[in-house]
């Protein structure tokens, strides 16, 4: 078999009347030794990432997990979507929801087939983070998969891998394995980034890759109304720039399938607009109007850009930056002109603008620098760049040194580097999922309040601020036990939902009961369920309770 030039290959990549060489695989005469296609990859990929994970975690199918906090939460969202009756994210901290429900969906479908149907696993949260994981390995084998679009050699997609799961193995949070939202922003990231850096370098097929990172995205947090806009726009830009001369290809091959993707993403933020206009948009719009939003120096902004990179300290961290990027821009330039260089240069191009913009939002949109778990996502930065720095090394040892040895030993490498990331990954603890603010107490305690209750509604009373009582374990509970549960406090409702805030008549004629930590139970009540951290006695306050003033949540909600 004949082996193609980088003039080949770009031919192949310019050519107006014919599918791109990523989605139409060449004819078998004229295929190289070691090239590939993206459905190979991807599937390649996801199998071995959603094994690692699963397997990691395989104590999701034996271990019942009642969750509490945010994951209860965001569970009673999951709940609505179950009945295709959810338009909106999970809450914010500040007082809305997140833009739409793409993640909520997930995690329903996955409650619905692994613990509902299947009965694979013990408990509704484990089947919903299942569900995410596989959609995390689906993600990340995306973005492998248009890695290997470009440059279409195993070695180089093995090269990548190694660099992904070493990674994730070894960063301070389990970026890929994490179930807590800000944690889920990380792998379609890392898709944008570099679905954006094949748009940008002239791949106008992957423009629907780079749609349905962007809609994962947005619908998961409202800062990327900011970010996906932009680095989008900026990489159809030069899409358009380079192709000029072939709109019709791009309209024929692209646009369709973009626009089908984006309708997808659109239809619930639409419709939540229409019924409740203006909905979440005009609360966004009226924070980022507001003086809470921004105003740091731009030095803290950037010692919170360079947080998210390898080191455990801010000089180690900017130094890491620093060399990295230096590395990335030397390396890539040395390399031939081919579809390699392009790609590689394209995704140092999207990373830049991301930082950059990450910084202006770090100075104008993060009320307090120290919420770390707001920049989860930008994990994805660090990443990109040192797999140019690998990829770019592994390129230009394989063109530039003596053949055939120089190949078979970045082979070589790259097989022995995935082997041993994946090896060390399966003892990785941030490889392994946290079971969010578990309630285990839950199951033994319910009876007892399913008794107490005797078909009435149980009408919660909360007190304490520190801790601040959390309801959402006995409201999940009562909702799968068909057992009427509501809080009484309508401060309530943003975080769960109207639904599960009494009624007048409910306070009026249900039991009345109080959520609180041990040290805070009233020595005349009797106690009806002990759930560890807090506990639910029987009391009944006076008719006109004074409510003292609320204290902020901690910043670890969303």
């Amino acid at each position: 078999m004949s082996r193609l030039s980088y003039e080949q290959q770009e031919i192949r990549l310019r050519r107006p009347l014919e599918p791109p060489a990523e989605t139409l695989a060449p004819a078998p005469t004229t295929r190289r030794r070691g090239m590939l296609s993206a459905p190979a990859v991807f599937t390649a990929a996801f199998l071995t990432l959603a094994t690692l994970l699963v397997l990691r975690n395989w104590a999701l199918f034996s271990v019942v997990i009642n969750e509490g906090g945010d994951s209860g939460a965001n569970s009673i969202l999951v709940l609505r979507a179950k009945d295709f009756d959810q338009l909106v994210g999970n809450y914010s901290r500040l007082g809305f929801n997140h833009p739409g429900p793409a993640f909520l969906y997930v995690q329903a479908f996955g409650e619905w087939l692994l613990h509902d149907l299947l009965h694979v696993v013990p408990s509704p949260w484990n089947g919903q983070t299942v569900a995410l994981l596989v959609l995390n390995a689906a993600l990340l084998a995306g973005a492998l998969a248009v890695l290997g679009s470009w440059l279409r050699s195993w070695t180089a997609i093995g090269l990548a891998g190694a660099v992904l799961v070493g990674y994730a193995a070894t960063a301070p949070d389990p970026v890929i394995a994490g179930t807590w939202m800000p944690l889920l922003y990380f792998p379609p990231f890392l898709l944008l980034l570099t679905a954006a850096a094949s748009v940008a370098a002239g791949r106008a097929d992957h423009l629907w890759v780079l749609g349905l990172a962007g809609g994962l995205l947005v619908h998961g947090h409202a800062e990327f109304l900011f970010f996906v806009p932009l680095i989008a726009g900026a990489a159809v830009a030069a899409l358009i720039r380079r192709r000029r001369s072939e709109p019709a290809s791009i309209t024929r091959r692209a646009w369709l399938p973009l626009a089908g993707v984006l309708a997808v993403f659109t239809f619930p933020i639409l419709v939540s607009l229409v019924v409740h206009w203006p909905g979440e948009f005009g609360k966004y719009l009226s924070y980022g109007s507001s003086s809470q939003a921004g105003g740091h120096t731009p030095w803290s902004s950037a010692l919170y850009v360079v947080r998210f990179w390898p080191g455990e300290h801010p000089l180690t961290q900017s130094i890491v930056a620093v060399g990295s990027w230096t590395a990335a821009v030397v390396l890539t330039s040395r390399l031939p002109d081919g579809p390699a260089r392009r790609y590689l240069r394209a995704a140092l191009g999207i990373a830049g603008l991301a930082t950059a913009l990450f910084a202006v939002y770090a100075q104008f949109g993060i009320d307090h620098l120290a919420e770390t778990y707001i920049g989860f996502f930008s994990y994805a930065l660090p990443l990109l760049v040192i797999t140019v720095v690998v990829l770019a090394a592994g390129e230009s040892l394989r063109v530039r040194a003596p053949r055939p040895a120089a190949p078979r030993l970045v082979a070589a490498g790259a097989a022995i580097a995935l082997v041993a990331g994946l090896l060390a990954a399966g003892n990785a603890p941030t490889l392994a999922t946290p079971r969010y603010d578990n309630v285990p107490e839950l199951a033994a305690a319910m009876p007892s309040v399913i008794a107490w209750a005797a078909g009435q509604p149980l009408v919660l009373e909360l007190r304490g601020d520190s801790p601040l009582p959390d309801p959402t374990p006995l409201l999940l509970a009562g909702k799968r036990s068909a057992t009427r549960i509501c809080v009484r406090d309508p401060w309530w409702t943003w975080i769960v939902t109207k639904e599960l805030v009494c009624t007048d008549e409910e306070v009026a004629t249900g039991k009345q009961a109080l959520l609180s930590a041990p040290g805070d139970v009233p020595a005349s009540s009797t106690t009806v369920a002990d759930l560890g951290r807090f506990v639910l006695s029987v009391s009944t306050p006076p008719a006109q309770r004074h409510r003292p003033a609320r204290a902020p949540l901690p910043p670890g909600r969303l």
